[in-house]
């Protein structure tokens, strides 16, 4: 996979002596670098040209308010893992189909929060609210996590930040394989590299931009080797014909490059997106076949396969995951009921505090030394205090 090649870089001057402005404009020597004051009315008038290829326009700038926010889920209809995210990067450019952020951020500029400093710092203050609490944090809500690293270099700040943080995870989720900066780092286990994954039949319909499935897999191959744990987001799953033998045949696939042992959790997810998002997604890419299957609106609103067809999907994915990745994997669902966790898995957590433990407590069994002490059930049942931190987009 390619770098989108930056062509205007747009500075905040209240950021402009920031480090990480600095790596932009130095690894985008042929970008035209403009430095403003912002306004509301200029960041208007970006927003509304008319986009160009690969988001190639980035906006540097300062993040104000919280950085470090509760994954915003769905109603609690279905189970959510108390994840946190960190949106340093707002926009992707690698444009797949059947992304939400095609509906909530189709703009043709990239935003960057450049005040790195301030957003790790409140990562630090806030898992010091609960020392006994175990987080996992990411970065991969708004933008994937590597899709713009070769230009900001800040895996490395990230990565090296979190290392000596006690009671935290990273997750730097991507459909990239732009993992070089990883390589030479002392993440002291505290980093898990993670991606998302389709049969190549769908990387070609669906994911335009991303790595190969070929690509992702030497990239794995390498963070493992420079000692990351990985993860796996089987999610979206998407309908297709010889999806039952094409899901199956890529887990195996997977699992001959990657360690059973070494994989922190997989995910597993179907398609889903709110009605209004299917006229764009048309306009946009008249060629894709996605929005022309089977769906129903949820009980959360949004579009989605039938029951009988999700489970299906579920099924198949979750034995071949358990015949190739052995049944000590921690499997979850993401945005599903309790209904579907029990007829696929035979049971369910509780509740979401439920699941936030039971990723603990799998930490802490299978990777001895990462938590300084065995969780427990009464920390996460009393729930993660909030200040007003909605994540910037609704029913992401």
């Amino acid at each position: 996979m390619k770098e989108p090649k930056i062509t205007r870089i747009v500075v905040d001057e209240k950021v402009a002596n920031q480090e990480l402005v600095a790596r932009y404009q130095k690894n985008n020597p042929d970008a035209t670098v403009t430095r403003i004051e912002l306004t509301e009315e200029y960041k208007v008038s970006m927003f509304r040209q008319e986009p160009t290829p690969a988001k190639r326009e980035i906006l540097l700038t300062e993040k104000q308010g919280h950085t470090v926010k509760q994954c915003p889920g769905t109603d609690r209809t279905y189970r959510c893992c108390n994840y946190h995210v960190i949106n340093q990067t707002s926009n992707c450019p690698i444009d797949c189909t059947y992304c939400i952020l095609q509906f909530y951020l189709n703009n043709p500029v990239t935003t960057v929060y450049a005040n790195s400093e301030k957003l790790l710092t409140e990562v630090k203050e806030k898992i010091a609210t609960q020392p006994r609490r175990f987080f996992r944090i990411g970065t991969g809500e708004l933008s994937d996590s590597l899709a713009f690293d070769s230009s900001s270099d800040f895996s490395r700040d990230i990565v090296t930040y979190f290392a000596d943080l006690d009671n935290v995870l990273l997750e730097l989720k991507t459909k990239s394989n732009r993992i070089e900066n990883l390589l030479d780092l002392d993440h002291k286990g505290h980093t898990v590299v993670s991606w998302s994954v389709n049969p190549q039949v769908i990387i070609d319909a669906e994911e335009h931009k991303a790595a190969s499935l070929q690509e992702r897999l030497e990239a794995m191959a390498k963070v493992q080797a420079a000692g990351y744990k990985i993860g796996f987001h089987f999610d979206p799953l998407l309908f297709h014909e010889g999806w039952e033998q094409s899901y199956p045949d890529l887990i195996k696939q997977l699992f001959q490059v990657v360690d059973p042992t070494n994989v922190t959790w997989v995910s597993i997810g179907s398609l889903r997106f709110p009605p209004e998002m299917k006229d764009k997604v048309l306009e946009k890419f008249p060629k894709s076949k996605i929005m022309f299957a089977e769906l129903i609106r949820g009980m959360d609103g949004k579009m989605r396969y039938p029951k009988p067809l999700r489970l299906d999907m579920y099924r198949t994915v979750y034995k071949a995951l358990q015949t190739y990745g052995g049944e000590d994997l921690f499997i979850y669902f993401c945005m599903e009921s309790a209904e579907i966790w029990e007829r696929v898995m035979g049971w369910s957590p509780e509740d979401n505090e439920h699941l936030d433990y039971l990723f603990a407590e799998s930490l802490h069994r299978r990777f001895p030394g990462l938590m300084q002490e065995a969780p427990d059930r009464q920390v996460y049942d009393d729930g993660i205090p909030l200040h007003q931190d909605k994540a910037d987009i609704p029913g992401f």
